[in-house]
């Protein structure tokens, strides 16, 4: 075996390593002298067929497996020679093939950084609550009333008024439209909203029709649909009826139909609603100032691989964002040396925090359970109404997208973790101290 070392940095290795061919060919000869006894050739009896005629007939069917098992243990004797306390498991590349040549692997190795974890007593961290005034209460109640709408018939047949909610059939025989804008009946269309399923369909209706009233009409989908084809469609648009906007009214009727009690059982479920909102907001607050916490406090050197894998993928969508023209607003007006040194340090941050908190788990021995993945699988398929049958299935048949759920499983039980053993100071905090201090932790600029 013969071992080039192509890269050398503190935290990464790449080698090259070349594999006599005899080596993959002992190996080849193994596994067909096990296959012997199971397999029939004609003119032989099962299992008596000689070695060099079974290996002509299977040889190309056992040679990935050979060849990767060959590869598998020459790494781990690499490793063991050379010493190496990894960081993840190495990538292997087949770098050349060929019968009778050596077989050419180029390996790429992350080494384990050198972490020694404080002690999370030493950690201060600040717990927040949130008090709720009556005042407070009373807003957010008003505001869900002025959010509702409620409609009724118009009685006299007029023409559609601006926030008027018009029913209407439309239809067009263009086949170059999606199925679901070809044709809809008693589309409901409120015209006080500023999107529109087909662009400029308001300004159409107002003041133009009266229930019943039908008209052919050209509407341009180009940008709509990104097709330059679709400029001129032509659809018939037929008003089927007219609700005008009334005073939206918490009676009786709305109290049944919604399931509460009365009154009170909705400013209870709106107060509620209200908690989740910002004990929510709180958590991910307090989570950043801890990320920034332990930032600050440990200091490693970073796996470079593992550096230039994260920046490559950040760069790389930036890149379809730039080509798009979907960039945000504070990156458009940066050169790609600015931009790249931005994300540099983004991807540094992300880096050091994603190593540390996977050396925490070792240490601490955090583990997700089976049954703790199983509550979270349940909870993701649950932000999908009438599709969780169909989420779990496809969890169950693609196991590798299973890790997106249980990646932050992980991450929030060592942030609870590191929590529960630091030193913690209860705030009471009301909405307005939580919008500053929402501010400052994320830099947000209302």
């Amino acid at each position: 075996m013969n071992i080039k070392e192509v890269k050398s940095k503190k935290l990464y290795k790449e080698y090259s390593l070349e594999i006599p061919f005899k080596d993959i060919d002992k190996e080849i000869n193994n596994k067909i002298k096990d296959l012997i006894p199971t397999v029939s050739i004609p003119g032989f009896r099962k299992g008596k067929a000689p070695i060099n005629i079974v290996k002509k007939k299977y040889e190309s069917s056992v040679l990935n497996e050979v060849i990767q098992n060959v590869v598998s243990l020459k790494t781990k004797d690499l490793i063991k020679e050379k010493k190496l306390n990894l960081f993840r498991e190495p990538r292997l590349n087949l770098k050349n093939f060929a019968k009778n040549k050596p077989v050419e692997v180029e390996i790429k190795i992350d080494l384990q950084p050198d972490i020694k974890l404080i002690n999370f007593k030493d950690i201060k961290l600040n717990k927040y609550e949130i008090n709720f005034s009556k005042k407070n209460i009373d807003e957010q109640y008003k505001k869900f009333i002025a959010s509702q709408k409620s409609y009724k018939k118009i009685e006299n047949n007029r023409l559609v008024k601006k926030n008027d909610r018009v029913f209407v059939n439309i239809n067009t025989s263009n086949e170059d439209v999606p199925e679901y804008l070809r044709a809809q009946k008693n589309l409901p269309i409120d015209t006080a909203f500023d999107q529109e399923i087909l662009p400029g369909i308001n300004k159409e209706l107002i003041s133009k029709f009266r229930e019943g009233m039908k008209k052919n009409i050209i509407f341009d989908l180009s940008n709509l649909l990104k097709n330059e084809k679709l400029k001129n469609v032509y659809y018939e648009i037929e008003v089927v009826s007219i609700e005008e906007n009334v005073k939206f009214e918490v009676n009786d009727e709305y109290l049944k139909k919604n399931g509460f009690k009365n009154e009170k059982d909705l400013k209870d479920l709106l107060k509620n609603n209200s908690v989740q909102h910002y004990t929510n907001g709180i958590m991910q607050i307090e989570k950043k100032c801890l990320m920034d916490l332990l930032d600050k406090k440990y200091n490693f050197d970073l796996p470079e691989g593992v550096l230039d894998e994260d920046f490559s993928e950040i760069w790389h969508r930036l890149e379809l964002a730039k080509k798009d023209g979907k960039l945000d607003e504070d990156d458009k007006s940066l050169t790609d040396e600015q931009l790249k040194k931005r994300y540099k340090k983004i991807s540094e941050r992300r880096v050091k925090l994603g190593v540390l908190l996977q050396f925490i788990a070792k240490e601490e021995k955090i583990e997700i359970s089976e049954d703790e993945l199983s509550k979270g699988i349940l909870q993701y398929s649950s932000q999908y109404p009438g599709q969780e049958k169909q989420i779990i299935e496809y969890l169950k048949k693609n196991p590798s997208s299973v890790e997106s759920i249980r990646g932050p499983l992980l991450e929030q039980k060592i942030i609870d973790t590191i929590s529960s053993k630091a030193n913690k100071t209860i705030k009471k905090i009301d909405e307005e101290q939580y919008k500053k201090l929402e501010e400052e932790t994320f830099d947000i600029k209302r």
